[in-house]
């Protein structure tokens, strides 16, 4: 009876109520980002870890963040938090996660001072379970991080500038704030600039020196970290790979702000609609609706044109200090609706929207970042299985010592590769080399991040049969190939096979192209209702007295009119041994547009060098689609 009387007073004590749902947000924050902590390191994250290994503090700055394109606030802090608690992904996250709790504690309390206790709590519960926050959350990377930061600076900024008396306590927490926004990262610094120079234009007289005195601690706390911003922007960065984004970007972001999620879309429209269904003769807008929208919009267009006009740095994980204002925005009239109703709303929200990230989204179950550990383990299980002498091993990565870590943790310990990275050109030359001269019955290929089309058709043509193959969900690869046809994967009963040209020999002397296909595309393994595709594979065997000679396996496929809708081309010396006939390979992979098309098939001699081909056979069949 008395707990029951308990509930009923808490449920009829709007502040109570207040903070009991805030307690229940917060716990469900905490688990969601405390569960699966442990999973293998990005590629971010090995790149800070692999700079913070130094004995001395100057290295650090010297060679850990000066030469990075990043605020050093995360390498320093990274720098201590390893030699207290070790390496291990719980343990280095762990802060990171918190951080991700706590930004959902201020974000709760900033707008539920601008706009209500139910905007703040609606607000809170879709940052607890969004993917966006929570993956950011529980990586040790600055953006959890800064979204913490930039949450806790609104929320003394607020204080600072409408409080009824300013209060030096509130002026030194905004300063400290707003200094680890700056030292967190730029885009963190950004809207730290951003919402400083708006609070310029709501100064009250009293409140003026507390908050002029505020911005210069925070400059002159930032002022050792200048000369090595200086160098920052000198780096090309990011827009050496990043692509310039696209006229509808924005509309991209909101999408994945929202889980990608029809459900989580519906359920934002439902509240906004309703809130101003119950509230549209009161409906007013006040210096809090100003400032959600331009914190939100400010740094996109900041970024959007920067990128388009100058150097592409514009990425989802970048806005991540600005999205709760769009949120807030959406359910900035979410007063208006009937109190009694507040706490249920807010409830079901959060229940279904985590229901949909961990359920609809497969948040702990789908891969996020390319693989590590998962590849070292699969290559130490083959080294142990098969004899690491008896395989040749090569990968494309950013930096050996990503996998040697994991190595470091598995049971053969590490091992060697004859190629550390491939981006195409010489490195495709060189791995020529490699696959012509190693002696091994087994080789491996592996990558952590995108490598030319040209490397798997490059091994097959040498390693014909692949035992083992493991996909993580396109974002890493690692594939155990073999000599010797004896449990392939790749061998599979359904395969369609046309031989275009037979075994007999035809010399290609002085001619520059050969015999070739030319017919409708053949698409008999195709599943339109999975939407699944099929490769089409052309191969052609080559003997040549030269290996430069120019000469290509050319697929192209056409409309009916005869219009290119796709060409690919196999470098014929990068399959060739000079005075041996060699296996050249090419796989095309189709779609529904491309089973449309025809397809033409011949080997090109522009050179018109002395050759000699047989055996041209295209293949249709299923890609290997075994994922981890």
């Amino acid at each position: 009876m008395k707990l029951a009387r308990i509930i009923r007073e808490t449920f009829r004590d709007q502040q109570k109520m207040f903070w009991l749902l805030t307690g229940i947000i917060l716990l469900v924050a905490l688990a969601l980002r405390v569960t699966g902590l442990g999973f293998s390191y990005s590629n971010d994250e090995l790149s800070a870890l692999v700079r913070v290994r130094f004995d001395s503090f100057s290295d650090l700055v010297d060679k850990g963040f000066y030469v990075d394109g990043h605020p050093g606030g995360i390498q320093v802090f990274l720098f201590y938090w390893v030699k207290l608690f070790g390496m291990n992904e719980w343990a280095v996250r762990l802060p990171f996660a918190i951080g991700g709790v706590a930004a959902v504690y201020f974000a709760i309390r900033v707008f539920s001072r601008w706009f209500g206790h139910t905007t703040g709590l609606l607000t809170g519960a879709f940052m607890a379970f969004l993917e966006f926050p929570l993956l950011y959350s529980q990586i040790a990377r600055p953006y959890g991080a800064g979204l913490l930061f930039t949450m806790m600076m609104t929320w003394f900024w607020t204080r600072l500038l409408f409080d009824e008396k300013p209060k030096a306590g509130v002026a030194i927490a905004y300063a400290l704030s707003a200094a680890a926004c700056m030292y967190t990262h730029y885009f963190s610094f950004l809207f730290a600039l951003i919402v400083g120079i708006t609070g310029l234009f709501f100064l009250k007289r009293k409140t003026m020196p507390y908050y002029l005195g505020a911005g210069f601690a925070a400059a002159l706390l930032f002022s050792p970290h200048i000369y090595i911003t200086l160098n920052h922007l000198s780096i090309g960065g990011v827009g050496l790979w990043l692509a310039k984004p696209e006229k509808n970007w924005l509309l991209t972001h909101i999408w994945y702000i929202f889980n990608e999620s029809t459900l989580i879309i519906l359920i934002a429209g439902l509240i906004l609609l309703a809130s101003l269904f119950y509230g549209f003769r009161s409906l007013r807008l006040n210096k809090f609706h100003l400032f959600s929208l331009i914190f939100f919009i400010v740094p996109f267009l900041t970024g959007f044109f920067y990128s388009r006009l100058v150097n592409p740095v514009l990425q989802h994980s970048v806005l991540i200090f600005s999205f709760p204002f769009l949120i807030a925005l959406l359910f900035s009239f979410a007063e208006k609706l009937p109190r009694r109703w507040a706490g249920a709303i807010v409830l079901t929200v959060l229940l279904a929207g985590t229901a949909d990230t961990v359920v609809g989204n497969r948040y702990y179950s789908k891969q996020h970042f390319g693989e590590f550990r998962g590849v070292a383990e699969a290559i130490d299980q083959w080294n142990r299985q098969f004899g690491e002498g008896n395989i040749t091993r090569a990968v494309s990565i950013n930096n050996p010592w990503y996998l040697d870590f994991y190595f470091d943790q598995a049971k053969g310990g590490r091992t060697t590769f004859s190629q550390y990275d491939n981006r195409g050109g010489p490195q495709l030359d060189s791995l020529a080399g490699i696959l012509d001269t190693c002696s091994t019955p087994y080789f491996i290929y592996a990558w952590t991040k995108q490598v030319p089309f040209e490397i798997s058709d490059m091994v097959l043509a040498r390693f014909p049969c692949v035992v083992e193959h493991i996909d993580f969900e396109g974002l890493s690869e690692v594939t155990l190939y073999s000599k010797t046809s004896l449990n392939c994967i790749n061998e599979k009963p359904d395969t369609v096979q046309i031989v275009a040209l037979k075994p007999e020999i035809f010399n290609l002397d002085n001619l520059e192209y050969s015999p070739g296909f030319t017919s409708p595309t053949p698409g008999l393994l195709y599943d339109p209702i999975n939407e699944k595709g099929i490769n089409l594979v052309a191969s052609i065997e080559v003997f040549s007295d030269t290996v430069d000679n120019g000469a290509i396996l050319v697929v192209s496929l056409e409309d009916e009119n005869g219009e290119t809708m796709q060409w690919q081309g196999a470098r014929a010396d990068l399959f060739c041994r000079p005075g041996f006939w060699s296996k050249v390979r090419l796989t095309v992979p189709m779609n529904y547009e491309l089973l449309r098309s025809y397809t033409k098939v011949y080997f090109w001699n522009p050179k018109k060098n002395r050759l000699q081909i047989r055996n041209l056979v295209i293949t249709i069949e299923k890609p290997i689609t075994k994922v981890n």
